[in-house]
């Protein structure tokens, strides 16, 4: 296990290299900069005292290297919008707030998502399974999150009066962006629950449990929900960076300073020390996250071994 980690760790360190490096060149591809002259007109001497600052008049790969070094020292830069700041300032005001919002969404959906498709699979062709999986999964599915906020907005915030519009400060303020962030990851989880848990219900060992006497309980949470957990792991690896990074939409619609609206406006200002550190979280946390889905196949299914570990 250890030896596998230990592999695994540093292939997420050269793929985050590798990444920061094609979006380091892919940056400064792209016609224009953040001092475009277009946007905020400056006279020579003055253009070149800002470049000059900034590293910009440097070859392409001297300030890769520059980045790259000061990285290792703990420092991710100057957001080129908010020079009184530092990057690293600036993404532990905002992310917490994004963590907040996005942990609370994972424990709603994937537990709201286990549960009904769970009910549903084991209430095959009844009302219920109807009800979970054509109208809740469907809709949750279809639906934007932004429509939905908006939909909550309108009913429980101007119509009801029950939960503020938007905001932060306050634990009320989580209810509604929460539900409406969670609706899509719950519905996807639902159904493929669903799925997961109807195939597992039909196998072989599952009918041989019950030739066996063993309780149908017993049955549904040591054989069938234990198997249909496998294919889930997949599901939720890609999700949880997603979700933990923060919605735009979602942010927008209720008026959160997380850090989700970061990753427009670093894009359309050309803030590139802020661009490369989201990049830099988003690598960290889909290489994290697909290495945890690794180990979670071992503990769910005794029978998956990673590789190198029964050597």
């Amino acid at each position: 296990m250890v030896a596998y980690l230990a592999r695994r760790f540093l292939t997420l360190l050269l793929v985050m290299f590798v990444v920061t490096m094609l979006i380091f060149g892919l940056m400064h591809a792209v016609p224009g900069g953040p001092f475009d002259q277009t946007q905020q007109p400056l006279p020579g001497p003055a253009m070149a005292n800002v470049m000059r600052k900034y590293g910009l008049d440097q070859p392409i790969w001297r300030q890769y290297l520059n980045w790259l070094w000061a990285l290792l020292h703990g420092d991710l830069g100057i957001p080129f919008e908010q020079p009184t700041m530092t990057v690293t300032g600036l993404i532990a005001k905002a992310w917490p707030i994004t963590l907040v919002i996005g942990g609370l969404t994972i424990l709603v959906s994937y537990v709201g998502g286990l549960v009904m498709g769970c009910a549903a699979a084991l209430r095959h062709n009844t009302w219920l399974d109807w009800l979970l999986t054509s109208a809740v999964s469907t809709v949750g599915v279809a639906l934007p999150n932004y429509v939905v906020g908006f939909l909550l907005i309108s009913l429980f915030s101007v119509k009801l009066g029950w939960l503020p519009v938007g905001g932060w400060g306050q634990p009320q303020d989580l209810i509604l962006p929460v539900i409406a962030f969670s609706l899509y990851p719950m519905a996807l989880m639902a159904r493929y629950t669903r799925a997961s848990t109807l195939e597992v219900t039909y196998a072989d060992y599952v009918r041989m449990g019950r030739a066996r006497g063993l309780s149908e309980r017993r049955i549904t949470v040591r054989y069938i929900l234990r198997t249909a957990l496998i294919p889930l792991i997949t599901i939720m690896g890609p999700n949880i960076p997603n979700i933990l990074t923060g919605s735009i939409f979602i942010e927008a619609t209720f008026a959160l300073p997380g850090l989700g609206s970061y990753f427009t406006t670093a894009s359309l200002h050309r803030d590139y020390p802020l661009i490369l550190a989201l990049v830099l979280i988003v690598a960290v946390l889909w290489g994290t996250c697909y290495i945890l889905s690794d180990v979670a196949y071992t503990l769910v299914d005794p029978r998956v071994r990673l590789e190198g570990l029964s050597r």
